[in-house]
């Protein structure tokens, strides 16, 4: 009899589970798009969608012809990182075909052809437009994300005005920075904000004057993603900065090489479409990381042990700390200092000015040799 009730309950059991629909993991997917010398960043999560940047002129219609190959009739969030046409031209293309529900843009203008269409059609469709707040977070069905940048209002350089985002789902995450260079990305490790990362979204196509080493050690990322067209003419990515990722031992994945890549997150793993291939190499394949100098003596001794214009070799002289400067990040360090094997020659000075005398033309101590 107790078997017969056993044999009953767990075929009651099979019998229930089966007309029961377990739903499945709520699942977020990072599409970086192969859209050559550019970016461009689909987010899906639950049924809504967010495009981050749309390549340039010649892609964007490839842009448009994905995201409908993904089912999308509609975007909650268009974001412009910054002005320049190989991320904006695939933006005003998907505006004019899919209805958005809110477009970030930064707060400065530009006097070009594809800057004017993007106000065009934000003014002719009525969309809602503003440079989000940092600090600001957003829902995205199972995801948020946070703008991170910019924090200025006065950049020399527009790449700096770019909008970063940190995307999180569970306990993944994944930042994007567009085109932001090193002042940008200094003031976004000083915001306080959280940076760790599990992917991180190469700045600017892994150009050198990105992918600093201070935020590379705050995000600590254990997957890079690349955008860079095969050939380019700008020679990204930089040697520098594929240095740096070996140094940290960051996977590495890039569009010029595999294609449109995709991450998909259950918000405790992140699966892909295709493998790593870390593949290092250079846009240029004459760019090479930058050896450190030897630092000079104070002072150069003749052939009889004097000192050079000196009369006596007795005679003291002050000797003088040489620094290297990077006049990009406009950081001080030490000649043996590591991130001086990463730096380009055109952006390296030699120098025995005071660390004050310096400090005081606004360049800051390495974080790493702490001159």
């Amino acid at each position: 009899m107790k078997n017969k009730r056993l044999f009953t309950y767990a075929f009651s059991v099979a019998a229930l589970s089966s007309l029961v629909t377990i739903p499945a993991a709520a699942q977020t997917d990072i599409h970086v798009l192969d859209v050559g010398q550019g970016l461009s960043v689909l987010v899906e999560s639950q049924g809504h969608y967010m495009l981050y940047d749309g390549g340039d002129r010649t892609k964007s219609s490839y842009v448009v012809s994905y995201l409908q190959g993904q089912g999308i009739s509609s975007l909650d969030y268009v974001i412009a990182s910054h002005y320049d046409s190989d991320h904006l031209n695939g933006v005003v293309g998907a505006l004019n075909v899919f209805p958005a529900g809110q477009v970030f843009s930064p707060d400065y203008t530009a006097d070009t052809r594809v800057y004017n269409s993007f106000q065009s059609i934000v003014k002719s469709k009525k969309l809602k437009k503003n440079q989000p707040a940092v600090g600001k977070q957003y829902h995205l069905g199972d995801a948020t994300f946070q703008i991170l940048s910019p924090s200025g209002t006065d950049y020399s350089d527009a790449n700096n005005y770019s909008i970063a985002i940190r995307i999180q789902d569970g306990d993944t995450s994944f930042l994007i920075t567009g085109d932001a260079e090193a002042e940008s990305e200094s003031e976004i490790c000083r915001t306080g904000l959280e940076l760790d990362s599990d992917v991180y979204v190469m700045g600017h196509h892994g150009s050198g004057s990105s992918t600093t080493w201070e935020l590379l050690q705050k995000v600590n990322p254990e997957y890079a993603i690349l955008s860079c067209g095969a050939g380019n003419s700008y020679g990204h990515p930089h040697a520098e900065s594929m240095e740096k990722l070996q140094t940290m031992d960051i996977q590495l994945l890039r569009t010029d090489k595999q294609g449109t890549i995709i991450a998909s997150t259950d918000g405790s793993s992140i699966t892909w479409n295709v493998s790593p291939c870390n593949d290092y190499t250079p846009g240029d394949p004459d760019d090479k990381p930058a050896q450190p100098q030897t630092s000079k003596t104070a002072s150069t001794q003749t052939a009889g042990g004097s000192s050079a214009g000196n009369s006596s070799s007795s005679q003291s002289i002050p000797v003088t700390t040489t620094y290297i400067l990077n006049t990009s990040t406009k950081k001080i360090h030490y000649p043996d200092c590591k991130s001086v094997k990463q730096m380009k020659e055109k952006n390296k000075k030699t120098t025995a000015e005071s660390r004050e005398s310096l400090i005081s033309q606004g360049y800051t101590p390495c974080g790493n040799c702490k001159p």
